[in-house]
């Protein structure tokens, strides 16, 4: 039986790295078919190599080779009882040989985490399948690639715009004073159904494992300290969502009020229904998308203040737009009707927030929509098939700006951050660093006339990526995240605001 079966293992990656938790993909199955084995079970057993071997480890070396040869010593279970014979202070000391290397064991469970004691070794899975009947059936040895450092990561800081504090003082810092204002981040993080299309070979396989990737972007996200959190590209295989949202927030500051998710998709089927028969076909494959728009309004909590103490809401909506080099038509369409719900919600005199991925460009027909509140005529890039356009209200009353403009707006910012700077668009030079576009995509915007900026991220530059595209080691998205501080203007502190509607998204019949 041992002949018949074989115990397969895969690692997303050969090159282990010191503290991201290896776990194997371990199946048995009947050599050449995929027949079901009978019952079993797994044992293993995380070896690392030796290449020097400890001076008391040699000793135990020799001692266990004079054991085997001699009845009269004991050895327990293949290692030497150390207790008695005073060798070591741990447990049995399990060495083997294999591959031409001298291993020690380190590890008996199916996953294993490898330390700064394992850097520059490799290490050795055996993993070997057992029926009921205790007899073994198969098995697979692995060896990886030795150990690797976790690279250190880059510092981002903070610029805090002193003018609008009490007292001034160029320096960059890394905490805002958060009695006043409130931090935002936005980031997409890239889905990790993305990393395995073959569109990132300048990055090390190791880099864009799920369980590097993972660790990375929480040291990162956690490293900002933001207190609202805007994440792009949620990605759950459970559920089919490639483009999620997420949207995290401090519960010792903030109290949801409400909360609304918009599916762009089903604000399409009103336009699709009375598009020319001959069309709808074509409009259901082109607008029918699964990209969403994640929308909460949130309340100050009083945190020991004073009833009468003014207290602010914000609404903050978070958003992936679609993106495809042949869908101009789909992402004003989307963006269009993002505004058309934030508008009414605007209208109540609630300050607004956007962050998100929008796929566009600066200058793009959707930026323009946003900065300008119209779109006066089309870019010569934006292409239209089915006349989607006709159905769309083109202009907005909500005065919004982006936050980034802030760092050409300010004289207390260094040249260096403005190089950064696209100066005609305003906006950043890129966001988005990978092989097939770089440029920014990604935008926090704000009501204008309710918040102000006063303080924002440092933006990064091809040196501070270490001159590699993105996704990278240090980096584990293809985006850059983006954040600023914001503080509600005192004119719009303590307001009583009108109640935003219970769907600002319901949907009419489109003439």
């Amino acid at each position: 039986m041992g002949l018949e079966w074989e115990v397969q293992v895969r690692f997303p990656s050969n090159t282990p790295v010191a503290g991201i938790e290896l776990n194997p993909w371990v199946r048995v199955n009947y050599k050449g078919s995929y027949v079901s084995p009978p019952n079993y079970a797994l044992q293993f057993a995380w070896y690392r190599e030796l290449s020097t071997l400890p001076k008391c480890v040699e000793d135990y070396v020799a001692f266990q080779d004079h054991a085997s040869r001699d009845s009269s010593m004991t050895v327990y279970g293949g290692g030497l009882n150390q207790e008695k014979h005073g060798l070591l202070n741990s447990e049995d000391l399990k060495i083997v040989e294999g591959e031409g290397k001298t291993w020690i064991q380190v590890g008996s469970s199916r996953t294993y985490t490898p330390s700064e004691d394992d850097i520059d070794s490799s290490l050795r899975l055996v993993s070997v399948a057992i029926d009921d009947m205790g007899i073994k059936m198969s098995i697979n040895v692995f060896v990886t690639t030795p150990v690797i450092r976790l690279p250190r990561p880059y510092p981002r800081h903070m610029i805090i715009f002193w003018s609008l504090r009490k007292f001034r003082n160029p320096k960059c810092i890394a905490t805002p004073f958060k009695k006043e204002s409130f931090r935002v981040l936005s980031y997409n993080i890239l889905a990790d159904l993305y990393t395995v299309s073959g569109a990132y070979t300048h990055c090390p396989n190791w880099a864009l494992t799920w369980e590097y990737r993972r660790r990375n972007l929480l040291n990162e996200i956690l490293s900002y300290d933001a207190d609202i959190l805007c994440l792009q590209e949620v990605y759950s295989a459970n559920e089919y969502v490639i483009d999620g949202c997420a949207t995290f927030f401090r519960h010792d500051r903030f109290k949801i009020v409400i909360k609304y998710e918009v599916e762009y998709d089903k604000m399409a089927l009103p336009v699709i229904e009375v598009l020319e028969p001959d069309k709808r076909n074509n409009g259901l494959f082109r607008l029918m998308k699964d990209n969403v728009a994640l929308v909460v309004i949130l309340e100050e909590k009083d945190n020991g203040r004073s009833p009468d103490a003014a207290r602010s809401t914000i609404c903050v909506a978070n958003t992936h737009i679609h993106r495809g080099s042949d869908a101009s038509d789909v992402r004003l369409f989307q963006v269009v009707n993002l505004i058309r719900g934030l508008e009414k919600i605007d209208s109540s005199g609630i300050p607004i927030l956007i962050c998100g991925d929008m796929n566009s460009l600066p200058g793009s027909d959707p930026h323009r929509f946003l900065i300008n509140g119209e779109v006066g005529c089309f870019s010569e890039k934006f292409r239209d098939p089915l006349g989607i356009h006709k159905h769309l209200k083109l202009s907005h009353s909500m005065h919004l700006a982006c936050a980034y403009a802030h760092l050409l707006d300010s004289n207390e910012v260094g040249q260096h951050q403005k190089e950064k700077m696209d100066y005609q668009a305003m906006e950043p030079l890129f966001t988005c660093f990978k092989p097939s576009l770089t440029g920014t995509l990604d935008y926090i915007l704000y009501s204008k006339n309710r918040l102000k900026v006063d303080g924002l991220l440092k933006l990064l530059d091809y040196d501070s990526l270490e001159k590699r595209l993105l996704p990278s080691p240090l980096w584990s998205s293809d985006h850059v995240a983006l954040m600023a501080n914001f503080r509600v203007k005192h004119a719009s502190r303590g307001v009583q605001y009108l109640s935003p509607p219970p769907d600002p998204w319901e949907q009419k019949q489109t003439n």
